[in-house]
């Protein structure tokens, strides 16, 4: 019986949570319209056990259905709204264990694949991890 409570009490603590602190920062030249004016984008993070079908999904399938797109790839996904010109720090946590973590940027008028990156993750427990915004582009930094 105590040999059962210990090999128990090994499989809680390596099923622990995982961390990753995320920086999210904007541009002043942010998802510009026709007047020039900077507009806030919509974010979506996802924490990811595969990077196939996040790849190879287009813009408009992914901002209309990506739920059903990415199906058991998705082990979390965020939603956030980001203004022009500001920064903004997440915690985002996760019993399970993503392989990846994946932005999609819905820009008024997305150009070529700066609207999506995605970078593995490490095995480590915490994460920190840079996005930065720009007029019609992201770019993901790992921090660690």
């Amino acid at each position: 019986m105590l040999l059962l409570v210990f090999f128990t009490g090994v499989l809680v603590l390596g099923c622990g949570k995982y961390q990753i602190d995320l920086t999210l920062e904007s541009s002043k030249f942010l998802n510009l319209d026709d007047s020039g004016a900077p507009l806030p984008v919509v974010l979506r993070i996802y924490q990811l056990s595969s990077k196939d079908r996040f790849e190879s999904a287009d813009f408009t399938t992914l901002w209309k259905n990506d739920r059903e797109v990415l199906e058991s790839d998705i082990l979390v996904r965020q939603e956030i709204t980001l203004n022009p010109d500001s920064s903004v720090v997440l915690h985002l946590d996760s019993k399970k264990n993503p392989a990846y973590l994946g932005v999609v940027a819905l820009f008024r008028r997305p150009q070529g694949d700066a609207w999506r990156q995605i970078i593995p993750l490490k095995a480590s427990k915490v994460r920190s991890v840079k996005i930065t915004v720009h007029e019609r582009s992201t770019k993901i930094v790992t921090m660690d």
